[in-house]
């Protein structure tokens, strides 16, 4: 029968400690707030001595002209000192988090429970996580004795590019997020053209403004990195001038408006040349001739 002993403090850190696992600490669920994470922190006057002659010795030996083996050496034995002093690995916090994946994290973090804390290098974490198609920005931050924070800027995606037959998300900014998500993002318009991304923010902006056809408009397609030919549905083509297509895109909703253009059977809207519109409508396919032997 397991002991009703009431845990002091000291029994509570030294449980924590033993039963440090992966999943008790979230290192592969990783522990989310949505907030930051404010924990006073209370070092020991030895805890602190250890930390300055560990801190001191770490700078000497990577400074010092050591042999390899000789230098190998000397890092387990301080990597030793200071978790023998409680400077290890025990938590990691992350905010900010929506759509990276937690194993993403871990794998750019490289850490685990019971590393020691004061060979984890914060700026080499960030470098790494900054190299997740979902990450803008990081900020990794140490606290001692045990706490590794993460905070986290993601990046939305505006659209999925479409290069090579390939589909990725891609954010206001051009960077390419990645194909991961797709499925929740097939909503976004799809955008082709080797410079389509550096350029989608300012065409759904002016798309935007308005916002009866906006809803209409599934494709975007780049030409010649001048101008753009958009889609609706799978039945129009609108081909916007490289100059004012603003007030082209304007004119063809005043036009939709009034008079219902894009209901009818046409297939193209040439806005290229200033002050002109062309239509082309399709064709209907001709009957047949009857000749003498038919009724």
């Amino acid at each position: 029968m397991r002991s009703m002993r009431r845990k002091t403090p000291t029994t509570r850190r030294r449980t924590r400690r033993r039963s440090g696992r992966i999943e008790r600490l979230g290192l592969a669920r990783l522990r989310l707030q949505r907030g930051g994470s404010r924990r006073s922190l209370f070092i020991a006057s030895g805890a602190l001595t250890a930390v300055a002659a560990v801190l001191s010795a770490i700078y000497w030996a990577n400074h010092a002209d050591l042999q390899t083996r000789m230098a190998t050496a000397l890092r387990n034995t301080l990597a030793d000192i200071s978790i023998g002093a409680g400077l290890s690995v025990g938590e990691v916090y992350v905010a900010g988090r929506k759509e990276a994946r937690r194993e993403q994290l871990l794998g750019a973090l490289a850490v685990k429970v019971g590393d020691p804390i004061l060979f984890f290098d914060p700026a080499a974490a960030r470098k790494r996580l900054l190299g997740i198609g979902w990450v803008a920005d990081a900020r990794v931050e140490r606290r001692l004795p045990n706490t590794v924070i993460v905070t986290l800027k993601e990046r939305t995606p505006i659209a999925i590019w479409q290069r090579d037959n390939r589909f990725t998300l891609v954010d206001r900014t051009g960077n390419v997020i990645g194909r991961e998500g797709l499925d929740r993002y097939r909503h976004l318009k799809i955008i082709i053209g080797k410079d389509a991304p550096k350029h989608a923010a300012n065409l759904f902006s002016m798309l935007r403004q308005e916002p009866s056809l906006i809803g209409r408009v599934t494709h975007a397609i780049r030409i010649g990195g001048r101008r753009w030919d958009l889609r609706l549905g799978d039945a129009i083509n609108i081909r916007l001038p490289a100059k004012d297509a603003e007030a082209a895109w304007r004119k063809l909703t005043a036009l939709e408006k009034e008079f219902g253009l894009l209901g009818r059977d046409i297939n193209t809207v040439d806005l290229r040349i200033p002050g002109q519109m062309s239509v082309r409508v399709n064709r209907k396919p001709e009957r047949p001739k009857l000749t003498g032997n038919q009724t």
